[in-house]
C-alpha cells in the first residue's frame, strides 16, 4: 500500500464530506434530498458499480470466491460475538447494550467503505468487498432488527424478511452468478454500468456530509463515551480482525478488505432500523458523527498497520 496515496484519498473524501456539510447548511441539500439520493445510491448506483466491478475482475479461479463468501459469514458471526461481549463491559451503559452491540457489528461499508476500497485497491475490490459484506444485509434485518426492536414480533419479521431483498442484495447475487459462470456482458452495458456506478463514491460522501450537518455537532463531540466507543469501533475491532486473518494466513488482499471494512465508522443502517423500531436514536446519531469524523484519521493508521 502507498501510504501517501491513502492519506491523499482520505483528504479527498474529507473535502467531499465537508462540501456535503456546507451544501446542507446553505440549503442546497436537505433531509428530503438526502433520503432520495440515499435511495439512488443504494438501489441504483451501487448495484451498477458492483456489476461493473465484476466485469473488471479476472476470470481465473472463479470458484475461489465461494470460500470467501463462507468466510464472510464467519466474519460477521465473529463481529456479533465480539459486539455482544463488548456491549456488556461496565464501560458502557446497560440501557444502551442493544444499541452498542449493533453499532459494533454494522459499519458504514457502503457510503464510506466503497470510496476507500476503490481508491486503495481499484474497482476490482468493489466486487470482493460486496462478497465479504454480503452477510451484512442478512444480519442487519435479522439480528439487528431483533436486537433493536421492541417485543413486536410481527414488526421484526416484516423488517427481516421483506426489507432484506433490496436491489443491492439481489444485484450481488446476480453479480456472483455472472462471475462464477463467466457470462459475457455487452461492452455498451458494461460501460454504462461503469459510468453510472462511477458517481457512487463522490455522491456517497456528499450525502454523508449533508447528513452529518443535521446532527448536533457540538453536543456530539462533547460526549466522552462516544470517543470510548470509537476506540472499539475504529481501532480494536479492525486490529482483532487483522490478527485473526494473519493467524489463519488469509491472502493479504482479502485481509485488507476485511480489516478496512471492520475499520469503518458506524453505519447509517443502524439508525434507519432503530428509527423503524421506535428506538431513541440520539446515541446512534452521536456515534455516527464522532466515528465518521475520527475515521479520517484512523483509517490511514489502520492502512499503515496493514503494511507492517
Amino acid at each position: 500500500m502507498d501510504l501517501p496515496v491513502i492519506f491523499q484519498t482520505m483528504v479527498k473524501l474529507l473535502l467531499m464530506l465537508i462540501l456535503g456539510y456546507i451544501l446542507n447548511k446553505v440549503d442546497i441539500l436537505d433531509q428530503n434530498t438526502n433520503k432520495k439520493l440515499s435511495k439512488l445510491i443504494v438501489n441504483v448506483t451501487t448495484p451498477l458499480l458492483v456489476l461493473s466491478s465484476v466485469c473488471a475482475s479476472g476470470s481465473e479461479n472463479r470458484l475461489s470466491v465461494l470460500p470467501v463468501l463462507g468466510g464472510a459469514f464467519l466474519f460477521y458471526l465473529g463481529l456479533i460475538l465480539f459486539g455482544e461481549l463488548a456491549a456488556r463491559l461496565p464501560l458502557f451503559k446497560k440501557e444502551n447494550r442493544n444499541i452498542n452491540a449493533c453499532m459494533m457489528v454494522f459499519a458504514n461499508t457502503a457510503f464510506m467503505g466503497i470510496p476507500v476500497m476503490q481508491s486503495i485497491y481499484g474497482i476490482e475490490a468493489i466486487f470482493y468487498n460486496s462478497i465479504i459484506n454480503f452477510p451484512y444485509n442478512v444480519f442487519i434485518y435479522s439480528y439487528g432488527a431483533l436486537r433493536l426492536s421492541a417485543s413486536d414480533d410481527q414488526q421484526t419479521r416484516k423488517i427481516s424478511v421483506k426489507s432484506m431483498l433490496t436491489p443491492g442484495f439481489i444485484m450481488v447475487l446476480a453479480a456472483l452468478v455472472i462471475f462464477l459462470t463467466g457470462i459475457p456482458l455487452p461492452d455498451i452495458l458494461v460501460e454504462t454500468c461503469d459510468m453510472v456506478g462511477g458517481i457512487t463514491s463522490p455522491l456517497s460522501m456528499l450525502v454523508l456530509g449533508s447528513t452529518i450537518a443535521m446532527y448536533p455537532l457540538g453536543e456530539s463531540l462533547k460526549d466522552l463515551r462516544c470517543y470510548l466507543f470509537a476506540l472499539f469501533r475504529l481501532i480494536i475491532i479492525p486490529l482483532i480482525v487483522l490478527a485473526v486473518c494473519r493467524g489463519l494466513q488469509i491472502d493479504s488482499f482479502y485481509t485488507g478488505i476485511a480489516v478496512l471494512s471492520a475499520a469503518m465508522p458506524v453505519g447509517s443502517m443502524v439508525l434507519m432500523i432503530a428509527t423503524q423500531c421506535g428506538v431513541d436514536t440520539k446515541i446512534i446519531s452521536r456515534n455516527i458523527l464522532v466515528t465518521t469524523v475520527l475515521s479520517v484519521i484512523t483509517i490511514p493508521l489502520i492502512s499503515a498497520v496493514l503494511t507492517i
